[in-house]
């Protein structure tokens, strides 16, 4: 892929890989940014925006439901340590 792009765009090969990766980068930076691991309302939580649109691909997002869900399992992990 990186290639193929390099090659129609006219670019080097390491310049279309680094932006790929500098792409994901910030939206890894992103997800592990958010909170989550603290108890927040469920108006704290859709505040966050714990979303991340992806052009061509669609939208990365954990709903209010997901993360009671997460919440109450890491609980329950945490009471049999």
């Amino acid at each position: 892929m990186v290639s193929r792009v390099a090659d129609s765009m006219g670019l080097s090969k390491k310049l279309v890989d680094r932006t790929y990766k500098s792409y994901w980068k910030v939206v890894r930076e992103h997800i592990v940014a958010l909170p989550l691991k603290q108890n927040l309302s469920d108006e704290e939580f859709i505040q966050l925006r714990p979303n991340v649109n992806i052009p061509s691909i669609g939208k990365l997002f954990v709903t209010l439901d997901r993360y009671r869900s997460i919440k109450k399992h890491f609980e329950k992990e945490e009471l049999k340590q």
